[in-house]
Formats: structure tokens, sequence, C-alpha cells
């Protein structure tokens, strides 16, 4: 909240809407006992070092050091009331995506973990709606879980990773999924791991594997939707990006450029180009900075950003309407980013049990 009131002011100008932050993560207790119970040499595990806690895979780097509010829904519900989020759609961490693990692993620990996400839901279902994971490592199995997520109405869309472990968005074998979700109405949401980025050994130092490999991640992905063809052969699909959208938005143009003088490009995507594709998706508000927020308002137009924290996690942002109104955007912009654009985006409610 900004000492001179300009951030209460902000709220005040929109009272009435219903603040929704697209980008959020949970983790709940009961869903790491079940997965330790299901395959225990698979699944996470919580430890203590330092008095901090951090969650530890086989043969993967650690998540943390978590903060308490990801597992407890009362301060979750207390943190939201400070910053102005009146419903969160939360979704599990990345590194809890499971691709790596065999597919009856995999297909467990994803229905799992749904199952106590619409669990933490039910609890305070005006507070919290989900985006469930889904087993993407078997086609088959990935479409089963479509349908269990699809008969639950508080299931707004679904969270992937920019790879299956390492295989792209553009892979053949996906095109079932992708069918089933656009005819379950469930749009994607897209979130990339940092256990998981090409080229890894540069970014050993600095932190860069999460300030450079989460966003180059996002924009590969993004690359790969447009000129894969997914983006084209599944028109009636929603696809939102984490972060900003990474990279992509300040490199439409060089991808328009290189569609429009290299036949590389063109592979799959006979038209429109890029540039029309990357009009298709949506993204989240976290850019850390009112400038390039601005500036992915003005590329991907206002009724295509949401509003994002990466709640509870050091690398979001605190105070995610704050933020917004920091980018003194117009009334409009304002009200499609709160609220607006995530109705458009998300699964609607109505009409479903």
């Amino acid at each position: 909240m900004c000492g001179d009131g300009s951030f209460r002011m902000a709220r005040i100008e929109v009272a009435g809407l219903t603040n929704i932050d697209v980008h959020a993560h949970a983790i709940v207790p009961a869903a790491l006992v079940r997965m330790a119970s299901a395959h225990a040499e698979f699944g996470p595990a919580l430890h203590e070092q330092g008095g901090a806690r951090f969650l530890r895979y086989p043969g993967r780097g650690p998540l943390g050091p978590l903060p308490d509010a990801i597992f407890d829904p009362d301060l979750r519900v207390a943190d939201m009331d400070k910053q102005g989020v009146d419903l969160q759609i939360i979704a599990i961490p990345p590194p809890n995506f499971h691709y790596h693990v065999p597919v009856e692993v995999g297909v467990d620990f994803a229905r799992i973990q749904n199952e106590e996400l619409l669990a933490l839901s039910a609890s305070r279902p005006d507070r919290f709606h989900v985006f469930g994971t889904l087993p993407l490592q078997d086609a088959g199995a990935a479409v089963d879980e479509v349908e269990f997520l699809a008969g639950h109405r508080r299931v707004r869309g679904v969270q992937i990773g920019s790879n299956i472990a390492g295989s792209d968005l553009d892979d053949p074998s996906l095109e079932p999924v992708w069918s089933a979700l656009e005819t379950k109405g469930l749009p994607v949401w897209l979130h990339s791991d940092q256990r998981a980025i090409a080229g890894p050994e540069r970014l050993n130092h600095y932190y860069l594997q999460n300030l450079i490999g989460i966003p180059m991640e996002s924009t590969i992905a993004i690359a790969k939707l447009i000129f894969g063809g997914v983006l084209q052969h599944h028109p009636g699909l929603r696809f939102g990006i984490t972060h900003g959208g990474g990279f992509a938005p300040y490199q439409v143009g060089r991808w328009q450029h290189g569609w429009e003088v290299r036949p590389e490009p063109r592979m799959s995507l006979e038209y429109p180009g890029p540039r029309e594709m990357f009009a298709t998706l949506y993204f989240d508000s976290l850019t850390h900075d009112p400038i390039s927020l601005r500036m992915l308002g003005e590329r991907a137009g206002w009724d295509h950003v949401m509003l994002g924290s990466d709640y509870p996690f050091d690398m979001g942002v605190a105070d995610p309407v704050g933020a917004l109104a920091a980018a003194a955007l117009d009334a409009d912009a304002h009200v499609r980013v709160l609220e607006q654009t995530a109705l458009r985006f998300l699964r609607p409610l109505e009409g479903r049990s």
C-alpha cells in the first residue's frame, strides 16, 4: 500500500468488482502424505533446514524455502484480504507436475493433487478455485484426467509446464489432450519449472535458472504453440502464460519478420502469421515493473492481461493490486486486468453444478 493513499484510492475506484488472482500456488499437506504413501520413492518429502521448510525431490533440486501460507488457508485468506484479492485460482507449484516419473506414478500424483486442491476449494468456495494438473507423460491418461476435472464446477482450467520432460508443446502426441480441453472448455495456464529449462548448464549462477530460465521457457513454449500450429489447429482453446509471457511480447515483431522472409518458420504455420496468433494468448500482470506491464498491455491488449501474483513465493509480488495501480492505467484497462479478462479466460461457473 502506498503511503500517499494512492493504492487505497485505486481499490475504491474499482469497488464492487471481484479481483481475481489467476497465478497462485498451494500445497495441501494431505496431498504430500498421500503421495508418499502411494509412491514414496518418487514423491516429494518435506524437510526442515535452518528453520525453513523445503520440499525435496528424488534426483531433482529442492523447492523452497516455503512460506507457511502455501500450506495454511487461513494465512492465505488473511493475505488476500490485505492485498484486495477476492478470488485466487490455486494451482500446484511446477516441481509437482512430475512429468519425469513413470506413467502410473504420474497418474496417481495428478489425481491426488487434484482431489486435494478441490477439497481446499470446497472449504472456501468463494475464495479458492482450481487450475488442475495433468499427467502429460501419457496423453490417454491426461485425457482421462481432463474428463475428471471437467466434472467439477470450480475447476476453471488446467495448469501445465512449458515442456513435458523435454518434449515441447507442439509434439503430435499431445493432440488428443488439446482436443479434449477444447471440447470441455477448459483453458490452459502455462507455467515453467526452473528444474526443466533449456540450456541449464549456462544458467548455474546468480539464480539465472529462474531470472532468465523461467521467462525463456515461456518464450520457447509460446513459439512452439505458434509455429507448431497448435493455436491454429485449436482456435477454441485458450492459452494463458505466466510471468507476463516471458520475452515473447518484446520479440513478436522479429518472429513476424522471420515468418515473412524465411521458409523455416512456415513449416507448420501457413496463415495467419505469428503476430495474429500471438494476439489470441492471455498473460498475467507479473512483470515486476510498471513500464513492462504497460508495454505488455499495449502489445497484447488489456482484454488479454489478468492479475497475477505468484503467491506466496518470493519471486512473486506481495501486493499485486498495488503493483497494477503503480502502472497508472486508465480506468477501463484497470477493471479489465482486475476482473473482466479473467472472466473471459477462465471456464465460466454459470450453469455448472
